[in-house]
C-alpha cells in the first residue's frame, strides 16, 4: 500500500525520506541526539546571538523604556511613558523586558531583545513537536528548521519589538486548538488543550491585543469545514474562554482602577477604531494597499511563499493521508480567512499580519517534506532536495551574521542615540528631574536613563527653588515668552534631524502659601 492511501499506524510513523535518495540523511536524524542538536545551533546562531549588538532602533526603544518604567516604578499593570499612563499596546511586552531584565537591574540592549529570542525559539520547538508528531521525525525537523529563515523573522528575531512574541502566542494558541481537536476526535475531551489554547490568547490579548482576531479567524473556518462548530458552544470551550477572558477583564479593571476609565477606554477604542474602521482612519480607504497587501506579505515570507504554488494544487492533498490531510486543511483555515481579514482593513502593516508567516512556512514545510520522500517530483535534477535545503539554511545563518554585524551597527549611525544622551547627562545634574513636552524621541531618552516627565505645557512647569532642566523643541523655545528666565544649555538634532533645546530654568522660586 503506498504512503499517499495508507493511514495505518505504521505508514503515519514510518521514515519520511527514501531509502533510495536519502538513507544516511534518515540515519542521522534517527540519531535522538540529532534533532536537539541541530535546534539549539540554529536558534543559537539566529535569535540568542548578537542580542546585544547594535543600539536599540526605532520603536525597540519604546518597548525597552517603558520595559524600564516598570522596573523603576514596580508598576507591571499600567505602561506608563514619562508619567503618562500609554495603552497604544498592553504591557506584556513591557513586562517580559522587565522580568529578563530584573536580575541585571536595568534594561539593556540584550535583556530587551531577550523576551523575543526566547519566544522564536519557543514557536521553533511547539512546530517541531507538532509537526512531528502530524508527519514524522523528518517533516518535525524540517518544519522547525525552516520556519525562521524567511525576510521577517531576520529582523524580528532577535528585536525589542513586540511582534515575535505576537507570532508566539498565535501559534501556540493555533497548535493547542489543533491538539484538542484530535484529543477530542479520540473521545479523550482535550480539555486541557482548550484551555492552553484560550490561555494562549490571553496572552497574545495582553501583548498586541489581535490574538483572538487570528485564533477564531483560524478556527471557526476549520471548525465549519470539519463540521464541528457546535464545539464552540460546547463546555471545554467556554469554561477555558471565560477563564481566558477573565483575565484580561482582570488587567483592565486594575489599570482602570489606577487611570481613570476615560483615559484607558480613549486610548484603546481610537487605536482599534483607527486601525480596523474605514470611517475612523485618517485618510481614504487605501484600494491599493489592499491589493498589494498580499504580495507584500509573501514578498515578506520569501523564499517559502513560492511553495504554496504546489500545495495550492488539488492534487497535492492527495498525496497525503488523512492525517497529513487533515493538517493541509488546517494550515489552509490559518492563511487564507486571516490573510482576507487583515487584507481587508485600513491598516495594513505588514509586522500587523506577522502570525500569518507561520501558517505560510507550514505549508512550504509539507511540500519540502513531499519533495524529500518522494511523493513529489522534485523539479531541479542537478540536485538533491537535502542539498538545496541544508545549503538554504546555512546561508541564512551567514545571512544573520551580516545582518547582525554589518546592517544593525550601522542603523544609529546618523541618529547617534547614546551619544547624544551622554551629552545630555553630562549637562543635567544626576538627581534632577528631566521634563519635556512635544518631544517624542525615545530613543536618546532611553540610553539617557534617568527620571524623565512629561508635562502639557512650560507653564506646568513645578516650582522650586532648584534650577529645572526641559527638552524643547526648537519651535517651542522659540516661542517661548520669557516668562520665567532661562538659557539654552545645548543645541542638539533629534533622531529625525530636528533641532531640540536643552533648556535651564533658574528663578523658579516655591509659591508662597500665606503662612
Amino acid at each position: 500500500m503506498s504512503l499517499a492511501t495508507s493511514t495505518t499506524p505504521s505508514a503515519l510513523t514510518r521514515p519520511l525520506l527514501p531509502a533510495t535518495a536519502a538513507r544516511p540523511a534518515t540515519h542521522w536524524i534517527d540519531h535522538i541526539w540529532f534533532a536537539p542538536l541541530v535546534l539549539t545551533v540554529l536558534c543559537g546562531s539566529l535569535f540568542f546571538y548578537g542580542l546585544n549588538i547594535g543600539q536599540l532602533y526605532r520603536t525597540e526603544t519604546l518597548r525597552a523604556i517603558l520595559g524600564a518604567e516598570f522596573l523603576r516604578n514596580g508598576d507591571w499593570i499600567v505602561p506608563r511613558l514619562y508619567g503618562e499612563p500609554l495603552f497604544t499596546k498592553p504591557p506584556g511586552m513591557y513586562a517580559a523586558i522587565a522580568l529578563a531584565s530584573w536580575p541585571f537591574g536595568r534594561v539593556t540592549e540584550a535583556t530587551a531583545r531577550l523576551p523575543s529570542a526566547v519566544a522564536a525559539t519557543i514557536t521553533v520547538l511547539l512546530f517541531y513537536w507538532y509537526f512531528r508528531r502530524q508527519t514524522g521525525k523528518v517533516g518535525g525537523l524540517i518544519a522547525a528548521v525552516i520556519l525562521p529563515l524567511n525576510i521577517m523573522w531576520l529582523d524580528k528575531a532577535p528585536s525589542a519589538e513586540i511582534d515575535m512574541l505576537q507570532v508566539a502566542w498565535v501559534a501556540a494558541a493555533i497548535i493547542f486548538l489543533l491538539r484538542a481537536l484530535e484529543a477530542d476526535e479520540e473521545g479523550h475531551g482535550g480539555g486541557i488543550w482548550w484551555m492552553a489554547a484560550v490561555l494562549c490568547v490571553a496572552g497574545g490579548v495582553l501583548t498586541k491585543w489581535t490574538a483572538p482576531a487570528f485564533f477564531y479567524g483560524t478556527a471557526i473556518p476549520l471548525l465549519w469545514c470539519r463540521g464541528r462548530l457546535r464545539l464552540l458552544w460546547g463546555r471545554q470551550h467556554l469554561c477555558s474562554a471565560a477563564v481566558g477572558a477573565s483575565i484580561c477583564i482582570g488587567w483592565a479593571v486594575l489599570a482602570v482602577s489606577r487611570t481613570g476609565w476615560e483615559v484607558f477606554y480613549n486610548t484603546v477604542s481610537r487605536e482599534a477604531l483607527m486601525r480596523l474602521s474605514p470611517a475612523h482612519h485618517d485618510r481614504p480607504y487605501p484600494w491599493v494597499e489592499t491589493l498589494a497587501h498580499p504580495l507584500i506579505l509573501f514578498a515578506a515570507n520569501l523564499p517559502w511563499s513560492v511553495c504554496l504554488f504546489w500545495a495550492l494544487r488539488p492534487s497535492f492533498a492527495r498525496l497525503w493521508d488523512e492525517r497529513g490531510r487533515r493538517l493541509l486543511q488546517a494550515l489552509h483555515c490559518w492563511i487564507w480567512p486571516n490573510l482576507l481579514f487583515w487584507s481587508s482593513i485600513p491598516e495594513h502593516a505588514t509586522r500587523h499580519s506577522f502570525p500569518l508567516c507561520a501558517g505560510m512556512t507550514g505549508m512550504a514545510a509539507m511540500v519540502w517534506i513531499a519533495w524529500l520522500d518522494g511523493r513529489l517530483k522534485w523539479p531541479v535534477r542537478w540536485i538533491r532536495p537535502i542539498s538545496v535545503l541544508v545549503g538554504m539554511a546555512m546561508f541564512w545563518v551567514g545571512l544573520k551574521l551580516v545582518f547582525l554585524h554589518g546592517v544593525v551597527p550601522s542603523r544609529n549611525d546618523t541618529r547617534e542615540p547614546r551619544e547624544k544622551a551622554a551629552q545630555i547627562a553630562a549637562a543635567v545634574p544626576e538627581s534632577a528631574t528631566l521634563y519635556l513636552f512635544r518631544l517624542k524621541d525615545e530613543g536618546i531618552m532611553f540610553y539617557y536613563g534617568r527620571p524623565v516627565r512629561r508635562l502639557h505645557g512650560i507653564e506646568h512647569l513645578p516650582s522650586s527653588g532648584e534650577p529645572l532642566y526641559c527638552i524643547l523643541e526648537k519651535t517651542e523655545w522659540e516661542g517661548y515668552d520669557q516668562s520665567r528666565p532661562a538659557e539654552a544649555v545645548l543645541w542638539l538634532r533629534d533622531e529625525q534631524g530636528s533641532e531640540i533645546v536643552l533648556a535651564r530654568f533658574t528663578d523658579l522660586q516655591p509659591h508662597d502659601d500665606g503662612s
